[in-house]
């Protein structure tokens, strides 16, 4: 089996733990594929996501959510993801249980759970997809958004607020919640439109098929604007923007071992 290793190249325990696995694999007679930052850190070759991607059977991630939203952006291929850093709400195992995640996947013990992400096009021109959320937000703090929200070209809302964010079903634990979003199981086949602190009563949040097209057009009067990807993507946007979201043919694919979604909310958001 080929395997690839992604980590946040500058916390030291993920280095560290990078450096076991592939040792680890390696003995197993593996081959690994570590990622070009990591490989720095390691004084080894090192080879870019899309390279992984391509090469790999299962690609394995060491730090926290970040680091898993970073790798899916080019990857398509299974996640195993190792909590090494905060939350991690999408890892599948913390750091402590390494070797013992590894063996059961060597010895073929887990499932791979498939996750709706988002297709995010602007002007006709296609972004990198989104697992957690985009959102559409003002650039500048306590300057007001305004905009026109439509679902398959049909208006559903006009508003003022500081943002809007659409996520899917993994995202409806992240940014979404916190705005009073609600939780949504994966296997739901939906998207929620969740306003960013509205400035209208009757703004509360959407919950809309993944087949359907979310437009967001914002109107003259908003301030500097920007669309962000999963926290990380970010491009700068105008009322002179098409924006147009739905669900995408690509998948987000984890590595699971059998606990539920419903168990993962009760250890890590109920405490």
């Amino acid at each position: 089996m080929k395997w690839g290793i992604v980590c946040k190249p500058t916390e030291e325990k993920a280095v560290s733990l990078a450096q076991d696995i592939k040792k680890f694999l390696e003995e197993k007679k593996q081959q690994v594929f570590p990622e070009q930052k990591l490989a720095e850190k390691t004084d080894t070759k090192g080879y870019t996501l899309r390279e992984i991607d391509k090469k790999t059977d299962i690609v394995i991630t060491i730090g926290g959510d970040g680091t898993i939203l970073m790798t899916l952006q080019e990857v398509e291929k299974p996640i195993f993801a190792i909590n090494s850093g905060g939350m991690g709400f999408l890892a599948e195992i913390e750091s402590k249980y390494t070797k013992s995640g590894l063996t059961r996947l060597l010895q073929g013990r887990y499932n791979i759970e498939e996750r709706a992400k988002l297709k995010i096009v602007v002007d006709g021109k296609r972004l990198p997809d989104a697992t957690n959320e985009v959102t559409v937000q003002t650039a500048k703090i306590a300057k007001i958004l305004y905009l026109q929200l439509f679902v398959e070209n049909e208006l559903i809302e006009t508003m003022g607020a500081d943002g809007i964010i659409i996520a899917t079903p993994t995202g409806s634990t992240s940014y979404a919640l916190s705005v009073g979003g609600p939780l949504m199981d994966p296997a739901v086949n939906a998207m929620i439109i969740a306003p960013i602190a509205p400035f209208k009563l009757s703004a509360r949040p959407w919950i809309v098929p993944l087949d359907k097209k979310v437009n967001i057009k914002l109107l003259p009067k908003s301030k500097e604007s920007k669309l962000v990807i999963d926290g990380r993507h970010t491009i700068d946007i105008t009322h002179k923007n098409n924006i147009t979201t739905t669900g995408s043919e690509k998948k987000a694919r984890f590595i699971r071992f059998g606990e539920s979604f419903y168990q993962m909310v009760r250890l890590k958001l109920i405490r």
